[in-house]
């Protein structure tokens, strides 16, 4: 019973490496990291909203929904 386990648990852990060695090399190539730019004389640019291009009238107000507090 534990060579059948040892043989399983070691069958899993090959196909995982060599899995990964074929994913690698059949796979398509990572893309490249976004370029990054460093602002001009130390001046940064901060977003309120955090959302890239988002102005902040774009946010419209939701629903309010009623709760109860719970003890």
């Amino acid at each position: 019973m534990w060579k059948l386990i040892i043989i399983l648990v070691l069958v899993i852990y090959l196909l995982n490496k060599i899995s990964i060695v074929l994913f690698r090399a059949f796979g398509r190539p990572p893309a490249p990291p976004p370029p990054f730019s460093r602002p001009q004389d130390g001046n940064i640019h901060a977003n309120p909203n955090g959302r890239p291009g988002s102005k902040r009238g774009d946010i419209k107000g939701g629903e309010y929904v009623d709760y109860e507090e719970v003890k």
